[in-house]
């Protein structure tokens, strides 16, 4: 495996500070009663821990694994949204058990990630919370997960907080977790993170966001997430660098910021935090999502660092969230975009501090030919990028060219490198790829070892620029996904389809996915409707992204290789030219890119808000009902969607019709809001048809009416503000 990095990198940790365990252990000595996390739920209800709580929980799991597992054993984190996850997390670290962050399921839906992921790392143990384990049907969802040995951490005794916990010993050197990139479905990799390594980006975080070292803070700031924490920001940004700067962290879950952006700035408004941040679509969602009349009640003046990174950063978005946003009171010089990667803990790259965004217009065309050409905002081909700032602490960073390894000047484009103590010891079980990926030498040079981000950029002036990726992973939403398993769904959809790519493309607001395809000869005058339709509803069910287009095209007719690979970046070429030989082809709807305003299509908006039923539910008979519902919500899921009339039947499949996670939470929001019910945030996946969700809704609909026909007369006029009376 890669050993540790060559090299004299600046100092992170400070005296004595060596492990994560160390750091728990002295935030806990130094604020015992200081509140580290506040976590609110979906519903509305808080639970907070102070750092001596914290570490009594993670004692407390620590020692339950002590007489289950050995140093050095995997465990799986598979936990919902909240303050557990923390705790199982130090849990580990103290007890030299390897946490392994896993996506939380979702319902009813098989878990190949977390499936993938189980049989690489082959962990002793999973651990979640007891809601997880009645919740789940594992052998239904998962065969490889239902073979684990599942253990519910919420559930042990509480060590008393005297108690002395005896650990193993524990190194800089030691890994202290596995970070599985997000992505691929067939080949994950587990990227192994050291206690060194982490230590040392969270120190490189603290200096580039300007926070003041703890032992000299007077009034520590406090801070606002929703980021997931398996994720690699979420992790290291929202979890331990709060607990690494000493502040008091609050967090709402992903579904409670999809369901309602707003809340996660009003949370920013109650506590006046200082510090928040999230992938370039949350700064979207939070501008499509709430009103100018909502954000007048905001107060964000004290939002003093608002970073972004995870996924492309688009120019347009920050300048649109800052716009809406400043009558609330924030600054425009907040921003914080930055770049990095699993394989280098996270931060690469930021500035010194906020500061207002840095966008440098270059030639589009001239990209294409690898070099940076600085043209005016208003030239035809001008397009902006954000600049990610510089190196943090003792890091080195080049810009290479791929094929031969040369060091390439200021406003070249290349692949770029790094090296320092923030770069990972390379990935799980997998000598070869991490001998190709942390092992990388420049051209004549024999001693220092680089990483290959296989992501492209420049230098311009000091600060890198990233243009794109050399690799061929696909970000959309913060999300990883790799063409290869989205390309076999699509061959596997349907016998009419053969060898295709897939791939992204730039839209107004966000990366947006294609697919293209060539249809078998002998299937061209097969109905190539229904073929599209199939690879849509496969794609959006199996890899929760819904694509922009899907294409199929003319046999032999796709760009491959002398020896038979296929040419993606060749067929998007071809695709952005409009030069594909199309058999057939779809596109789908999406406001964020075609800038549609939702309130000027006033007979849509119309549909949206109207239910007839709710006018006369009590004269309906009940077995009546659920036909009626179902004939509203065929047409207003229509018109939500943005469909032609008769696309949906009572049991379309949603998943055929594109409806991947955060639309069916957005849809979920929207109809608990028409109908007045409360609803779970996935309730749109968790009925996957018209006639399926009719049928809950109107038992739901009923149980309301009964429940508010038995309450006292004096709680009648509250009652009766109910969409539903």
């Amino acid at each position: 495996m890669h050993g540790k990095q060559n090299g004299d990198f600046s100092s992170c940790s400070g005296p004595g500070l060596s492990t994560l365990a160390d750091l728990l252990d002295r935030r806990a000595h130094q604020f015992p009663h200081r509140v580290a996390f506040v976590y609110e739920s979906e519903t509305g209800e808080s639970q907070q821990w102070t750092y001596g709580e914290l570490q009594q929980r993670a004692q407390t799991i620590s020692r339950w694994l002590g007489d289950r597992s050995e140093p050095g054993d995997r465990a799986l984190l598979v936990y919902p949204p909240g303050l557990d996850f923390i705790a199982c997390f130090f849990g580990c670290v103290y007890a030299r058990v390897l946490p392994v962050p896993a996506t939380y399921p979702k319902p009813r839906r098989p878990l190949p990630r977390a499936d993938a992921i189980a049989r690489d790392c082959q962990p002793r143990l999973a651990l979640t919370h007891s809601s997880v384990l009645t919740g789940i049907n594992w052998e239904q969802q998962s065969p490889v997960m239902s073979d684990l040995a599942w253990e519910a951490t919420d559930e042990l005794d509480l060590l008393p907080l005297s108690a002395e916990c005896s650990r193993p010993e524990t190194s800089a050197d030691d890994l202290a977790y596995l970070q599985y990139t997000s992505g691929s479905t067939a080949d994950p990799r587990g990227v192994m993170i050291s206690h060194q390594n982490v230590l040392h980006n969270l120190e490189s975080i603290r200096v580039g966001f300007q926070i003041t070292a703890i032992e000299q803070q007077m009034h520590p700031p406090t801070a606002v997430f929703w980021l997931p924490a398996y994720h690699d920001m979420g992790l290291i940004g929202c979890i331990l660098t709060p607990i690494y700067v000493g502040v008091t962290t609050y967090l709402i879950a992903p579904n409670t910021f999809l369901r309602r952006p707003m809340r996660w700035l009003e949370l920013m408004s109650e506590t006046q935090a200082e510090v928040s941040g999230a992938p370039n679509f949350g700064y979207e969602l939070a501008v499509q999502k709430t009103s100018a009349d909502q954000r007048k009640e905001l107060d964000l003046r004290n939002w003093r660092l608002a970073f972004c990174g995870a996924e492309p950063i688009v120019p347009d978005t920050l300048r649109d969230f800052s716009a809406a946003f400043q009558p609330s009171g924030f600054r425009s010089d907040s921003f914080y975009p930055c770049y990095g990667m699993a394989e280098a803990t996270l931060l690469l790259t930021g500035g010194e501090g906020p500061a207002e965004l840095n966008v440098l217009h270059v030639d589009r065309g001239q990209l294409g030919s690898h070099r940076a050409v600085p043209v005016q905002e208003t030239h035809p081909q001008a397009h902006g990028i954000v600049g990610c700032g510089a190196t943090l602490d003792g890091q080195t960073l080049k810009i290479v060219e791929p094929q031969s390894r040369d060091p390439l000047p200021e406003g070249r484009v290349g692949e770029i490198w790094v090296r320092g103590g923030s770069v990972a010891r390379g990935y799980w079980n997998q000598e070869d790829q991490s001998r190709k990926t942390f092992q990388a030498r420049l051209s004549g040079e024999a001693s220092d070892e680089f990483l290959r981000t296989g992501d492209l950029g420049f230098f311009w002036n000091g600060q890198l620029f990233v243009t794109g990726r050399l690799k061929d992973a696909i970000i959309i939403r913060g999300c990883n996904y790799y063409p290869q398993d989205i390309e076999r769904t699509a061959q596997q959809a349907h016998p009419a389809v053969g060898e295709g790519v897939a791939f992204s493309v730039p839209g107004k607001r966000q990366e947006r996915l294609v697919v293209v395809h060539q249809v078998h000869r002998e299937f061209r005058k097969a109905d190539l409707d229904e073929v599209l339709r199939t690879i849509r509803a496969e794609i959006t069910a199996e890899h929760d992204v819904d694509p922009g287009y899907i294409i199929l095209i003319r046999p032999v007719s796709l760009p491959i290789t002398s020896s038979g690979k296929v040419q993606r970046n060749r067929c998007r070429e071809l695709f952005l030219a409009g030069d594909l030989t199309v058999l057939a082809e779809w596109q789908g709807h999406d406001d964020r890119d075609s800038g549609v305003d939702k309130a000027a299509d006033v007979g849509r908006a119309a549909t949206l808000r109207a239910a007839p039923f709710l006018n006369n539910l009590g004269s309906i008979p009940p077995e009546e009902l659920p036909g009626e519902v179902q004939a509203w919500l065929i047409e207003w899921l229509t018109a939500a969607a943005h469909l032609n009339p008769g696309a949906m039947g009572p049991t379309t499949p949603f998943a055929e019709l594109g409806m991947d996670s955060l639309t069916a939470v957005e849809n979920s929001q929207e109809l608990e809001s028409v109908l007045g019910l409360q609803l779970p945030p996935m309730v749109v996946w968790s009925f996957p048809t018209a006639q399926a969700l009719a049928t809950y809704l109107a038992e739901q609909l009923l149980l309301a009416k009964e429940s508010r026909s038995s309450q006292p007369k004096a709680d009648q006029s509250v009652a009766n503000t109910s969409a539903i009376d």
